[in-house]
């Protein structure tokens, strides 16, 4: 008689998947935060604040 149980599937890879992803979110928002205390030590914070304006209307006009 087979067997009829359901097979389970191995929630491994998803996790791992959604773990690396949450990983690189956080590396990724840390590097921002790194870049703009640079630009913050060279720049007034009104150039930086004028420069990720700018970058974040080019970021809507592309997405």
């Amino acid at each position: 008689m087979p067997d009829r149980r359901p097979q389970r599937k191995d929630p491994l890879p998803e996790l791992a998947a959604r773990e690396e992803a949450l990983y690189l979110r956080r590396s990724s928002t840390r590097f921002l935060e790194c870049a703009i205390h640079l630009c913050a030590t060279h720049m007034t914070l009104e150039e930086v604040a004028d420069l990720l304006e700018q970058e974040a209307a080019q970021l809507r006009r592309y997405s």
